[in-house]
């Protein structure tokens, strides 16, 4: 069926002609999958191939089912996008949305390929509101990503001068006029710096408008792709960040903003700027953990750097509220990961001291807590392998508290008491012996 090999058209006709040889010829094609791939590759397999698709709901349905599970090998190909217009322009509204459906799982791998980026604005830009809106919420995802390369930042641009996405923030007239504004501006074939520039610094005057800017999926695109073009702008736009950090910090959209700004300046070679917005997340580390959604993350991640001066502003900016947080799921978890991280003795130091200062009746508490529990029995683990001083303070505070702790929660932390007690007997013991 392909160039390369002896067909015979008049076979080939035969085929094409009678209605009941044509879904045995697809089953075949359906069947072997290099065979299939070979076929699409080839100018001529591919002419034939679509005068095939499009006969019927039933065949179309056949011929889907190889494109599916190859899709990524077909698109990213000089012919995935003839292919692609033809399943959009002769397929059933069913057989589109499977289609977008498919392309929407792999938009990641074909954002990155030339041939599949082409693809990839062909099916959004026909796709319904449904799965524009999809995309577009897909895309603002993981805008951070595809702004570092030149194919992901053309396909941002692309959804940018959909009128679908246009739409989105029509409601808020002021926001909706300064983002025709820097459409304008992104929409020139020779982008100016400087009247980016006077953009940038038109929304950092404004911090309400700036967060609000920053925090919607049309506006964090537009961000995303100024971020880089100068020095100038980048220095505007972290100015921004850093005055608006909580609010930055705490959005989905928003977080992505401060990794791109991050990014930028990563790629000139500044790393002062990491340091800086590291530096910020310790002090506003007490708020940002206690923020479910996005703070938290933010809180967790940080901490999986293992950067010493990171774990260490985090630490101090939880200090005074281990014991508060280890009552919470995810306070008790940014916890756990500070005192895990041996990167830094500091969080370990500074619970270890809340503990020996904390009130009889909240140590039982602790102790009995699902989550404060662990922190609790991991707290003295720790201080037993690296701290024995702390250690020994530590069973000191407890002793008092074992028999209300035996029979419940707290019967672990009883178990770790008790067996040191009887180690340190039998070290006396083992002493006075010789």
């Amino acid at each position: 069926m392909t160039s390369s090999e002896e067909v015979d058209m008049h076979d080939f006709r035969r085929v094409f002609f009678r209605s009941d040889e044509v879904p045995k010829f697809a089953n075949i094609l359906a069947l072997d999958l290099d065979l299939f791939v070979k076929i699409i590759r080839d100018e001529v397999g591919l002419s034939r191939f679509m005068k095939i698709f499009g006969i019927s709901d039933d065949i179309n349905t056949i011929l889907l089912c190889p494109i599916m599970m190859r899709f990524d090998e077909i698109m990213t190909h000089e012919r995935g996008y003839d292919l692609a217009s033809q399943v959009l322009n002769v397929c059933n509204v069913h057989h589109k949305k499977l289609f977008c459906h498919i392309t929407y799982r792999h938009l990641l791998v074909l954002s990155s390929d030339e041939n599949g980026c082409i693809v990839l604005k062909k099916v959004i830009t026909i796709a319904d509101d449904f799965w524009k809106d999809e995309f577009l919420d897909l895309i603002a995802q993981h805008a951070h990503s595809l702004s570092m390369h030149d194919l992901g930042i053309s396909l941002i641009q692309h959804v940018l001068e959909l009128d679908f996405t246009k739409k989105t923030t029509q409601d808020d007239a002021r926001l909706h006029e300064l983002m025709a504004e820097f459409d304008e501006a992104l929409s020139a074939s020779d982008i100016a710096d400087d009247q980016l520039h006077k953009l940038a610094s038109k929304l950092m005057l404004d911090s309400d408008l700036f967060v609000e800017f920053v925090t919607t999926r049309r506006g964090s695109l537009m961000i995303q792709i100024i971020l880089g073009k100068s020095e100038e702008i980048d220095k505007v736009l972290l100015a921004a960040v850093k005055q608006c950090f909580i609010d930055v910090t705490t959005d989905f959209y928003g977080y992505r903003i401060m990794i791109r700004t991050i990014n930028a300046f990563k790629k000139r070679g500044n790393l002062k700027v990491y340091d800086q917005i590291l530096r910020l997340i310790g002090v506003h580390a007490l708020y940002l953990t206690k923020d479910l959604d996005v703070g938290n993350s933010t809180v967790q991640r940080a901490i999986n750097l293992h950067h010493q001066d990171c774990t260490t502003f985090i630490a101090c900016g939880l200090q005074c509220h281990y014991i508060e947080l280890s009552f919470l799921k995810h306070g008790s978890k940014i916890v756990e990961m500070l005192i895990d991280d041996r990167i830094s003795m500091v969080p370990l130091v500074l619970i270890m001291i809340e503990i020996v200062k904390c009130d009889e009746d909240t140590l039982v508490r602790l102790a009995n807590d699902e989550y404060g529990n662990n922190i609790l029995k991991k707290t003295l683990e720790l201080a037993k392998e690296h701290r024995d001083d702390f250690f020994g303070d530590l069973v000191d505070k407890l002793n008092p508290l074992l028999d209300s702790l035996r029979g419940s929660l707290g019967e672990n932390i009883v178990a770790i008491i008790d067996s040191e007690t009887e180690t340190v007997k039998d070290r006396i013991v083992s002493q006075g012996n010789n």
